[in-house]
């Protein structure tokens, strides 16, 4: 008996999804393509002369092979006509991003109404502090509004400081019409930047725990309006929610070294947090309200738990927001990425970050970057494909090619994140010199626009993000 392997190129681990961080214009599409598999055959003189000639092809110098075309046609095993064609691909990666949930319209409100909360308004007496912690020294979002969105933006933190009441009534001046299309730009702009500046603000996203309300006068004269914004009930777990986030937080940065520079102190974080953090998986296929309402989708959920109490179990908003609000703590500049990201086929909603280091700013995927889901996903092959479930194992816990898949995404130019190639630095070639591969592949990451479709409400807000032009680390 000979052993030989019939390999089919195939997409074992494929995820190309919207669900992931939840995407809610398209449906989870985890099904494999066709799995790999092995099977052992009679042997014959013809196949044993096949086999010979694979393996002179196949023990070719580990320098040789590493340096091959980085494409995902690289050396396998032996076919029924001696082709060569690859193990088992991968293709995909974790993709999605539920768009946040837009705020509503202002409510009209009658005199009484309008009576109500000035009275309310001017009762209130604010706490003598609020357990709201950033030490950000300046917010990138804020910092590119208009002086409008400013004063929208800069009301709905002063409601956001206390939301256990419903007294807590702050009002803002626009000079727009509250019921027109250039005020529904503003408040969106105002409203998902102070969200993306804020990560501490995780409650609010897609109003998970609180809901802030925003209400304008029926009648206003003169060339001012102004806009009511205040919580529809108190949030009653505020203090002990906020206090877990500050607790993990600084427990997280305790052993963060800050004396070293930009890119030292923004690689101790991402490298601890894709240690720390696993991608959640089952968020990300739950495409009902639940797993839209969930905080995997926030800096709590990797910082702390998601909403079923799963500790560091986040999805791809909760990562990027986790990540700039650990670089704000350390003094760094840095913003939340919205758009859609997957392959030139199938996109699916993502966030990622930018960061500024040494006065230039770089893209970070710390989603992607996390090789843990690489782990998982091999495992899924175990029974299915042994051969490359062994060779991906191998490559896998090998600490020199890890380490490349770790970092990536890291540090990358805007343009080489919108359209990646993987070079042949990311090639594996395994320890028997038999078979080359790359567990990463090509792939887009495209910020939202006002054409994308089920995130266009990003658009605004990201005609603001800054170009990654930074050359001196990374790529």
């Amino acid at each position: 008996m000979k052993r030989r392997i019939a390999m089919i190129l195939a997409a074992a681990m494929a995820v190309s999804t919207l669900a992931g961080c939840g995407g809610s214009t398209g449906g989870a599409s985890q099904e494999p393509q066709e799995a790999v598999t092995a099977e052992e055959v009679s042997g014959t003189g013809e196949t044993e002369a096949t086999e010979e000639a694979v393996e002179e092809e196949t023990e070719a110098p580990r320098e040789d092979a590493a340096a091959a075309d980085s494409s995902q046609e690289l050396v396998g095993a032996n076919t029924d006509g001696g082709e060569l064609k690859p193990l088992a691909a991968f293709g995909g990666h974790m993709t999605g991003l539920r768009p946040i949930e837009e705020p509503k319209e202002p409510e009209g409100l009658s005199a009484e109404d309008t009576d109500k909360l000035d009275r309310a308004m001017r009762a209130y007496t604010p706490p003598a502090d609020s357990p709201l912690i950033n030490n950000a020294k300046s917010f990138y979002y804020y910092e590119q509004m208009s002086p409008d969105e400013q004063r929208l933006y800069d009301a709905m933190l002063m409601c956001a400081s206390d939301p256990t009441t419903t007294d807590n009534v702050v009002v803002a001046n626009s000079a727009v019409d509250p019921y027109s299309d250039e005020f529904t730009k503003q408040y969106l702009v105002a409203y998902e930047g102070l969200l993306y500046d804020h990560p501490e603000l995780f409650w609010m996203y897609n109003s998970i725990d609180a809901n802030m309300l925003a209400a304008t006068p029926n009648e206003q004269t003169g060339d001012s309006y102004q806009i009511y914004f205040y919580f529809d009930e108190p949030y009653k777990d505020f203090e002990n929610k906020m206090s877990k986030f500050n607790d993990a937080a600084q427990a997280f940065l305790a052993d963060i070294d800050t004396s070293g520079s930009d890119y030292e102190i923004a690689s101790q974080i991402h490298d601890k947090l894709i240690g720390q953090v696993a991608y959640n998986m089952p968020v990300m296929e739950d495409n009902t309200e639940r797993g839209f309402a969930n905080f995997a989708h926030t800096a709590y959920g990797a910082l702390v738990e998601d909403s079923d109490g799963n500790a560091n179990y986040a999805v791809c908003d909760g990562y990027s927001q986790a990540y700039v609000y650990l670089l704000q703590q350390c003094g760094l500049d840095a913003a939340v990425i919205v758009g859609v990201a997957g392959d030139s086929s199938s996109k699916g909603g993502h966030a990622w970050s930018v960061v500024k280091m040494d006065g230039d700013w770089y893209e970070v995927d710390s989603t992607w970057d996390d090789a843990g889901t690489l782990d998982e996903q091999v495992e899924e092959i175990k029974d299915m494909d042994q051969l490359s479930y062994t060779y991906f194992s191998e490559a896998l816990n090998d600490q020199d090619y890890r380490d490349k898949l770790e970092h990536y995404l890291y540090c990358l130019t805007t343009p080489d994140m919108t359209h990646y190639v993987p070079d042949s630095s990311l090639n594996y070639v395994t320890k028997d010199n038999k078979y080359q591969f790359c567990l990463v592949g090509e792939s887009e990451h495209n910020r939202a626009s006002q054409q994308t479709e089920g995130y266009e409400i990003y658009g605004w807000l990201m005609d603001l993000a800054p170009e990654a032009t930074g050359t001196k680390f990374g790529k």
